[in-house]
């Protein structure tokens, strides 16, 4: 056990004023919970835009060092005073430290922006990498991020069929439940272009009052341990990363699974997933689970439509 992540919130960081919108929402869930918030920063001893050039390890932990103090300064004034915080400043790869340190955290926060093409590459590889493969769910911030005003705007959850995976679904209450905001459980589908037209006329009225029940039947199956949390169950007939990019406009949190190792297959983020991650515009939980079974077969969690 990692003494210095155990039950924490982990916030991956690059400079003061960079990530000011992941720092915001981890100081307000850490508050939350009473956890304390460990800053991170990855020092590079090669930089890939400069050709050849190879930064002495004992400079570039001095230069994390100097990041992280600065951070945590930042953080403090963020918050109006003093706030229970590790640092920890090291070398390697920002997304392999970042899962490391995840295996006893609460929590993994980290800010994606895109002004650049050079910074898109490098931000999404290390947002896609970490949250591809955390022990704990990681939420990515957008930057500039701040939640809509007029009160504790909706957390969205996306879902599978019948409400699966649970964990998704638990992750996704807790969250509502401890920032009192209400909860829109989302099951959506479609198929491609040459199938769609013909099935929806056979099939969409039926789907959709199926799914209405299921959905229900799983909500009903959580109100013991949440039973204050609004809901609102919803499904919809659309590509379901278009459902959950157009909520995140006014919601707080949308929340997703990833799809767990099976077999010789690895951890990774389907399509749904990144697309989320990356147009977003609202923080985006991801949720590790492991596969689960259908009548159809294993399905992979980071679907929520029959097929996308």
């Amino acid at each position: 056990m990692d003494s210095r992540t155990s039950g924490a919130v982990v916030v991956g960081v690059t400079g003061r004023g960079r990530e000011t919108s992941a720092l915001r929402f981890a100081a307000d869930h850490a508050r939350r919970v009473g956890a304390r918030i460990v800053l991170v920063h990855v020092g590079r001893v090669s930089l890939p835009t400069v050709p050849g050039l190879v930064v002495p390890p004992t400079e570039a932990i001095d230069v994390a060092e100097r990041i992280v103090r600065e951070v945590a300064e930042e953080l403090e004034e963020l918050v109006g005073g003093p706030v229970a915080h590790h640092v920890v400043a090291v070398t390697g790869v920002p997304s392999q430290v970042l899962v490391e340190l995840s295996r006893d955290a609460r929590l993994v926060v980290v800010q994606h922006r895109t002004p650049t093409a050079l910074e898109r590459l490098f931000v999404g590889s290390t947002t896609n990498g970490a949250a591809s493969r955390c022990h704990c769910p990681l939420v990515s911030v957008p930057a500039r991020w701040e939640p809509p005003p007029g009160g504790t705007a909706e957390v969205v959850v996306g879902v599978h069929e019948a409400g699966v995976p649970w964990q998704v679904l638990e992750a996704a209450f807790s969250w509502a439940d401890r920032t009192g905001a209400p909860l829109r459980i989302v099951h959506a589908w479609r198929l491609d272009a040459a199938y769609d037209d013909i099935v929806t006329h056979r099939v969409d009225a039926e789907w959709r009052a199926k799914q209405q029940r299921l959905l229900s039947a799983a909500v009903a199956d959580h109100r013991d341990s949440w039973p204050t949390v609004p809901i609102e169950v919803e499904v919809r007939h659309q590509w379901p990363a278009d459902v959950l990019v157009d909520d995140s406009r006014n919601a707080s949190l949308v929340v997703i699974g990833r799809r767990g190792a099976r077999g010789w297959i690895p951890e990774h983020l389907g399509s749904l997933a990144r697309t989320v991650l990356r147009a977003s515009m609202c923080p985006v939980m991801v949720v590790p689970v492991a596969g689960y079974a259908s009548g159809d077969g294993e399905l992979g969690s980071d679907v929520i439509a029959p097929a996308t």
